[in-house]
């Protein structure tokens, strides 16, 4: 089959952009066409960039759900295309999925969840992380922003939100096929640490998606 040419790369990934949510099974659609076209990884990252300028803010979140789910992948097959590229405007996504205005304040806690782990994972180097830490750092985020939302858009945040942490957990356990059990333990316990800051700030994640989804459920419950 002959390789796809730019233009129509852009065309077909653009109107998947179009129909993005935050269901996982689009987002695993519009991450697999990327990563099955590498070689043009530069047309595909314009092509989202043009996208996080066009949207409202809340769905921006999506766009970052894309990118994060390339990186995650492209991480587990050693390949370091997309981190290179992805590492130059990082930074700016983050932001402008983070806005500060309301919008912005309901993506921060699952923005948060998904730096945490590229920090967990090692994605980028430290002077990145040390960015988005500060970005993150001092913002906050949750249900009082959603207050506006309508019911239904409530309930599929929920739901979304729920097989999004479902998916999280189980990659956590993800091991390259043919391991022996030795080597993982090995593998943990090289690379164990000390409970550190980090750990703290994983926790604080956790936390703050429960509370959220906490909040969220007692707006549906008032909506109704």
């Amino acid at each position: 089959m002959d390789e796809m040419d730019p233009f129509e790369a852009r065309l077909l990934f653009g109107n998947m952009l179009d129909n993005l949510t935050g269901a996982q099974p689009t987002i695993d659609r519009v991450s697999g066409f990327a990563l099955k076209h590498t070689a043009m990884a530069d047309d595909l990252l314009d092509c989202i960039a043009d996208k996080l300028d066009k949207l409202q803010v809340p769905p921006r979140l999506n766009l970052l759900f894309v990118v994060d789910a390339i990186l995650i992948s492209s991480n587990r097959s050693s390949s370091q295309t997309w981190a290179d590229l992805i590492k130059k405007n990082i930074v700016a996504t983050v932001t402008a999925v983070i806005p500060e205005t309301p919008g912005g304040d309901s993506n921060v806690p699952q923005v948060r969840k998904v730096v945490s782990g590229w920090k967990r994972k090692s994605v980028f180097d430290k002077s990145i992380m040390e960015k988005l830490d500060k970005l993150l750092g001092k913002r906050s985020g949750g249900a009082s922003s959603e207050s506006g939302m309508r019911h239904e858009d409530i309930l599929k945040r929920i739901e979304e939100d729920r097989e999004r942490h479902k998916r999280h957990k189980e990659d956590v356990w993800i091991r390259p096929a043919g391991e022996l059990p030795e080597n993982e333990l090995e593998l943990y316990w090289e690379t164990a640490s000390d409970f550190n800051d980090a750990d703290w700030q994983e926790i604080a994640v956790e936390n703050e998606e429960y509370q959220q989804e906490r909040q969220l459920a007692e707006i549906v419950k008032r909506s109704i």
